[in-house]
């Protein structure tokens, strides 16, 4: 997959991930379903899934053995932030624990998914194209 690919792909990915949040925080305010802060933590989970992906793909361009390490080592990273961020969120906000955590694994789990599928695209074997 092309960095431009990529690029058209993951916007395409934002716009549709932020529908559902939107349609909870317009049509249903009286459940504050979406918990304060939600915007800022979904555009940092934006740009770490874009900056994660393209150190992977920088590193999976240099070498066909790397590319593994590369995909592994994205999910880890990603995964140890992922935790700071919520430990740093938690202790700055006090909110609801359950709202809290359907609000930041929506973000945390489409984000990794989305990541994984595009770092796949490029392990794919190129006999079988």
């Amino acid at each position: 997959m092309s960095i431009l690919r990529f690029i058209i792909y993951f916007i395409l990915f934002i716009f549709f991930l932020a529908i559902p949040p939107l349609v909870a925080q317009y049509y249903f305010p009286l459940e504050q379903l979406i918990i304060p802060r939600f915007w800022l933590l979904f555009w940092v989970f934006a740009i770490l899934t874009l900056s994660i992906y393209l150190v992977a793909f920088w590193r999976m361009s240099i070498s066909v053995h790397a590319s593994g390490q590369a995909l592994l080592g994205s999910i880890t990273i990603k995964l140890l932030i992922c935790t700071l961020i919520a430990f740093l969120y938690i202790s700055e906000n006090t909110v609801d624990p359950t709202k809290f955590i359907i609000n930041f694994f929506y973000l945390y789990f489409f984000h990794t998914v989305f990541e994984i599928y595009c770092l796949l695209c490029n392990l794919h074997n190129p006999k079988f194209k």
